[in-house]
């Protein structure tokens, strides 16, 4: 048994060694066949440094700004007493009581609606610390082909699996398997159970979970008998969960299957081939999952044990109309928004043609003009270019996620003449000095933009001219299969991950920068500070001057880990803001410069002081 220490955890640094100890040890168990039991997680959950990193890590967050039942933000938090805040939380945790959900509906991309939870603000926090402690436990005992709502995981990967399968195998036939309901059909004690059976042993945080599970519904129930709502930040982590017990009888019947004999690489298949089991090779992206397999009477076969063994072991069930058997030798499955079929022959099976699924593409078309039409409403600048990035960000998504497809550029170029034309007409109705101009001429996505001449409607702002980018920059782009020792647990896996994170080019990671920020900033007016748009717009240019390093310890930047330091953030706002005065650095680096704590490294000493004495200088000056 695991019992954690129940110890002061200090800071940051050391509540990642317990996370990475916790990784490792369940990892450790599940490889050698023993008990997971992990005991002591209530105290972690309760500790003042994990509240601190769930509360940032909900800031960071979009829907921070999403109100619950009660009301509240994530700014009613930030801007209260930090003890009070602190104390707050701890008491709740101890004596948890979730309030009701707000109902929320969205439409989803087959045009139906999805029903959300959302949680107040106070039940996120509490469950992001239960998720932040929980998570490296499960990731460790998940099956390594579950893509869906794992850190460090997307689409992209899980769909090169399934295209690899046929390459190597020759396998064509498919369950494309779809599961009634899922989210909403989540029974709490088989739930409950799942988590006992994979270590989590502390009986106070199961309580804490099981009153999240039944957490009532604003004008709709006081308590909630079923399923795990979709919008609460520990479902997605509960929802892989719950389908492991799935994964690992799955994989037992063939992928894991235990065999007499210790046998290397393909040899162990060429040995169970001989047997009357029955081969499949088995994907799952949350509840989406397709298995793959040699001939359609094996995948009948397949396809019934599994519908029972759901419905004894999980209480859900398959649907029977979305859950199809199919040839990909004569007709596309459809998976994660894409059409796959197999093309040519390869050595040992097919190679894979994709392409974009054209029934969701045209709601998302649908989606994307509304989005334009709302540009033609003229508020000030800042707000018009606010929804330009907007569209950017929608736009370069879409590609984005397609250029998976291998023929994403075509299928994507049918609908870019009529999207850029109502881009241009919306902007020349709000703005009179809307024109176009060649796409490597515009100061915004020059990752994107610098490579093309086409010409893009664009608007002046600030000495800039600020592009809508275009449908048809888009490309097929190969993804990389997944390093199984990626993860956020591990030092080697972290590495693997900023390696990965590292190969995009400098100027596409500025780019980043810029995109993902500015909207964001815009919309919670802190356009007045010295945080204006010359601030987000430069910053990717003192990125690149710095060659995408920090300036101080040198370790290489990402938009997850970098700050923009003002050299002198007492100069007038027409000057605080040019490239020169910003430095790049990352979050720990500039925490110091703030500080005025002595610095224990003796390589960064002299460049923290260096900075540290600008500001004393600058302030003295101010005040004199």
């Amino acid at each position: 048994m695991v019992q954690i220490p129940n110890n002061h955890i200090e800071n940051e640094k050391e509540l990642r060694n317990i996370l990475d100890n916790l990784y490792c040890k369940a990892k450790e168990n599940k490889e050698q066949g023993l008990k997971q039991k992990f005991n002591g997680l209530f105290e972690l959950i309760l500790s003042e440094v994990t509240i601190l990193t769930a509360i940032h890590n909900i800031k960071s967050n979009k829907g921070s700004k999403t109100k619950g039942s009660n009301n509240e933000t994530i700014d009613d938090i930030l801007q209260s007493d930090y003890n009070k805040v602190i104390e707050r939380i701890q008491k709740n945790i101890r004596n948890y009581r979730p309030k009701l959900v707000r109902r929320k509906e969205i439409l989803k991309s087959n045009g139906k609606v999805r029903k959300l939870g959302i949680p107040t603000i106070e039940d996120r926090i509490i469950q992001e610390c239960v998720r932040i402690i929980m998570e490296p436990i499960m990731e460790a005992q998940f099956y390594k082909h579950s893509y869906g709502f794992r850190p460090m995981r997307n689409p992209h990967m899980s769909l090169e699996r399934v295209a690899d399968i046929p390459f190597k195998t020759g396998y064509t036939w498919v369950i494309e398997g779809d599961i009634k309901g899922y989210f909403d059909t989540i029974n709490h004690r088989i739930l409950i159970k799942q988590l006992w059976n994979m270590g989590i042993k502390d009986k106070r945080v199961l309580m804490i979970i099981k009153n999240m599970l039944k957490a009532g519904i604003m004008n709709e129930c006081d308590t909630n008998e079923l399923g795990a709502p979709q919008g609460g930040i520990i479902s997605p982590l509960l929802a892989n969960v719950y389908l492991t017990a799935f994964d690992n009888w799955l994989i037992r019947e063939w992928e894991e299957k235990k065999t007499q004999h210790q046998y290397t690489g393909r040899h162990k298949y060429e040995a169970l081939k001989k047997t009357k089991l029955k081969p499949f090779y088995y994907v799952r992206y949350a509840d989406d999952w397709v298995l793959i397999t040699n001939s359609r009477e094996n995948a009948n076969k397949l396809k019934y044990k599994i519908k029972k063994w759901l419905e004894n072991n999980l209480k859900i069930e398959l649907s029977e109309g979305k859950t199809k058997i199919t040839n990909m030798k004569k007709k596309a499955i459809k998976f994660l928004g894409f059409d796959i079929k197999t093309g040519k022959k390869s050595t040992f099976g097919y190679t894979t043609i994709s392409s974009i699924d054209e029934r969701r593409l045209k709601l998302k078309m649908k989606e994307l003009q509304k989005d334009i039409r709302r540009l033609r409403v003229y508020i000030n600048d800042n707000d018009t270019i606010n929804k330009i990035n907007k569209i950017n960000s929608i736009i370069r998504g879409i590609v984005q996620y397609y250029e998976w497809a291998t023929r994403v550029n075509v299928q994507l170029k049918k609908y870019d003449n009529s999207i850029v034309y109502t881009c241009y007409k919306a902007l020349k109705k709000n703005k009179k000095n809307a024109k176009w101009v060649s796409a490597n001429k515009v100061n915004n996505l020059i990752s994107v933009h610098d490579k093309y001449t086409t010409q893009i409607p664009t608007t002046g702002y600030m000495d800039s001219q600020i592009g809508i980018t275009r449908l048809c920059f888009s490309k097929f782009k190969k993804t990389s299969k997944k390093n199984q020792k990626e993860t956020p647990y591990s030092i080697e896996g972290r590495e693997i991950y900023q390696k990965r994170m590292k190969k995009k080019p400098l100027i596409e990671r500025a780019d980043e920068l810029f995109n993902n920020k500015l909207s964001g900033i815009i919309a919670y007016h802190r356009q007045n500070t010295i945080y204006n748009f010359e601030y987000y717009l430069n910053r990717p240019y003192a990125f690149n001057r710095d060659k995408g390093k920090c300036k101080i310890c040198g370790c290489d930047l990402v938009a997850s880990n970098l700050n923009t330091h003002h050299i002198n953030p007492y100069l007038p706002i027409t000057e605080v803001n040019k490239v020169n005065n910003l430095a790049s650095v990352c979050v720990e680096c500039h925490k110091l410069i703030h500080s005025s704590k002595p610095i224990e490294i003796k390589k960064i000493e002299k460049k923290i002081n260096k900075y540290r004495s600008y500001l004393k200088q600058n302030n003295k000056n101010m005040a004199g």
